[in-house]
């Protein structure tokens, strides 16, 4: 792995970003024999591609904003167990987004986001099957199906717009009862009567150990990676020169798939995207047989349990923060006594715990576009759906590149929808 890290001076393509997003990119790109070359200061898959809840989502429709949001935000605000917490420190960072994501969740408006979520999540059960049988790791993706279960019933009636959303766009799912729910996830605490089971939804095993399969297969394959942190990209000659820390490439196309660091580098193009770091954490407890079989959402707490090959994983928690600023770990650590209250046979404390920003957009849709004027592509701001979006957008932008016709239309993620 460390000989793959020398410094390259040029490529065809340099990929600013090493997360499941940009080494997806990287390989639909070397699939059309592109020279590309792969730049991030941590290696493969070791930012947000590594912390995530492990679904792969292909059965979630709505975006995060949704009609009566306002309302419901507020109300987490009060409830100290609540998943969204504001960093009053970063407030003029969040701040206007907040009231732009508040906007796009209006029920005139928000359709036409539930159908590009649709479109992208639909088409990628395809192509993760693609990506993992073409670098033989199929083994890390399981067909468990994604798991929403409730404590309360109130919670269960109000989730029937989703599920008319759900039918309506031909989503498989089941509703179960307190039996079906059993059949499923046995050790189930008994606070949960009511889930909705998305049965053709999969599973990622291990989120950290695919990233670096992928990497490695890609050098293998001949694409370049190169650990360094860029500065600035700056047009020149019909080319563009990648400024490092480690030195300096020139690439004749760039693809920033930097995730919430993105913006740092459009600063030379006169372009701002509305993309923030929402903060998730995750805390992993030891591997254990018969306590949870698949990703599995409580959703009145907007936690997540998954089995994966290091252990079981927790996540939960969306801060709304800026770059730089410290995590606060007691946010997840609270969530330890809801963990063990959804699977009570969870034993064990936790072994290790992490935090990571989730790049996300007021609207929930990526933004997967080219800078008019240049050879440089956007593929960013997939928020809560990375793991679930990344083969397609990977696809996406090489069709794009390559001007052939998109897997699916592509003006939902325009970064102009914005402005």
């Amino acid at each position: 792995m460390t000989d793959a890290y020398s410094t390259p001076r040029s490529a065809d393509v340099a990929i600013v970003g090493s997360g499941i997003i940009g080494l997806s990119c990287a390989f639909h790109l070397r699939e059309q024999g592109r020279d590309v070359l792969m730049i991030d200061p941590h290696g493969f898959g070791n930012e947000t591609s590594f912390g995530n809840a492990g679904s792969i989502s292909i059965g979630d429709v709505l975006p995060q904003s949704t009609p009566g949001v306002m309302m419901t935000g507020m109300k987490m605000l009060l409830d100290r167990d609540a998943p969204l917490k504001l960093d009053p420190g970063a407030w003029p960072r969040w701040l206007s987004w907040v009231m732009r994501f508040v906007y796009y969740g209006g029920a005139s408006r928000v359709t036409p986001f539930i159908d590009a979520m649709h479109a992208i999540n639909d088409a990628s059960r395809a192509t993760w099957f693609e990506l993992a049988e073409a670098i033989d790791a199929r083994e890390l993706i399981a067909e468990t199906g994604w798991l929403h279960v409730y404590s309360k019933e109130s919670s269960f009636e109000k989730g029937a717009w989703e599920r008319k959303m759900m039918s309506e766009r031909n989503v498989s799912f089941q509703v179960l009862d307190a039996k079906g729910l059993r059949d499923l996830e046995p050790a189930i605490g008994k606070d949960f009567q009511r889930a909705v089971f998305q049965d053709k939804a999969l599973a990622m095993r291990d989120p950290g150990q695919f990233c670096h399969r992928l990497g490695d297969a890609l050098v293998a394959r001949g694409a370049q990676a190169m650990r360094a942190s860029v500065a600035q990209i700056l047009p020149e000659n019909g080319q563009y020169r990648v400024v490092t820390d480690h030195g300096t490439v020139m690439a004749k196309t760039v693809v920033l798939a930097a995730g919430v660091w993105t913006n740092r580098l459009l600063r030379d193009f006169n372009v701002k995207i509305p993309v923030i770091p929402a903060r998730g954490y995750h805390l992993m407890y030891p591997n254990q047989a018969d306590v949870v079989h698949r990703p599995t959402l409580w959703a009145e707490r907007y936690m997540v349990l998954t089995p994966m090959v290091p252990g079981i994983r927790m996540t939960s928690i969306k801060e709304l923060t800026a770059i730089g600023r410290e995590p606060n770990y007691r946010y997840i650590r609270r969530r330890d006594a809801d963990a063990r209250r959804l699977f009570p046979s969870l034993s064990g404390t936790p072994v290790s715990e992490w935090s990571g920003y989730r790049p996300c957009t007021p609207d929930s849709l990526p933004i997967i576009d080219r800078l008019a004027g240049h050879s440089v592509y956007l593929a960013t701001g997939h928020g809560h759906f990375g793991l679930t979006q990344a083969p397609t957008t990977g696809k996406l932008v090489a069709q794009m590149m390559a001007g052939e016709a998109p897997l699916i239309p592509l003006e939902p993620y325009r970064h102009t929808r914005f402005f």
